[in-house]
């Protein structure tokens, strides 16, 4: 019988890393578990399909362990793995790997409730909904640029500074690109309530 697994989860980020770092490579399992779902949120957010975004998450995450000796102890571990999937996923766009984007009213990869359904319950929230889905098919046609930078911001809750380093610009490009996004998002949504006005 193998011995029980050591429990990782009381640990610091920065413990985990020396653990890792120190041959007790079961630790990085809780670092993943920790960062997963921002990792997959804002992969799915630039990549706009659910095959994508995991390939991309788990690419990410063998990079990731690769360069846990670049990790600087102290800094916050969720930022600097999103900057390395903000990364993967870009390169990923500009090498033409991906996959058609997914619709809102597509299955979900359970392969049952479409994405719409899954954003918010409309039966408590029906208004709140109706937002969700104007902003998120307003999202879907932006540019590649406008949706990455919006989505390393907003999903990932990356500072200025991280989004600089993850795309390699300046910092005061990423000010105006997000400015730019941030107009083209309204003007979107603007067009949208010309066409499909709300019911009286």
């Amino acid at each position: 019988m193998s011995p029980p697994r050591p429990d990782w989860s009381g640990h610091t980020d920065d413990e985990l890393v020396r653990f890792v770092r120190g041959g007790e490579t079961d630790a990085f399992a809780e670092l993943v578990r920790r960062t997963r779902r921002p990792a997959y949120r804002l992969a799915r957010r630039i990549m706009r399909n659910h095959e994508d975004a995991d390939d991309v998450v788990q690419e990410s995450y063998v990079k990731a362990y690769r360069a846990l000796d670049r990790f600087v102890p102290g800094k916050a571990m969720g930022p600097w793995l999103l900057t390395i999937v903000a990364r993967t996923a870009l390169s990923a766009i500009r090498k033409g790997k991906r996959r058609a984007a997914a619709s809102l009213d597509d299955p979900g990869p359970d392969g049952v409730v479409p994405l719409a359904e899954r954003i918010a319950d409309p039966s408590t929230d029906p208004e709140g909904l109706d937002r969700r889905l104007e902003v998120e098919r307003a999202f879907a046609g932006l540019s590649e640029e406008h949706r990455a930078i919006l989505a390393l911001r907003v999903d990932g809750d990356l500072t200025y500074a991280s989004i600089a380093e993850a795309l390699g610009v300046p910092v005061g490009t990423v000010m105006s690109r997000l400015a730019r996004a941030r107009e083209a998002l309204v003007e979107r949504m603007n067009e949208s309530r010309k066409v499909s006005p709300n019911e009286p």
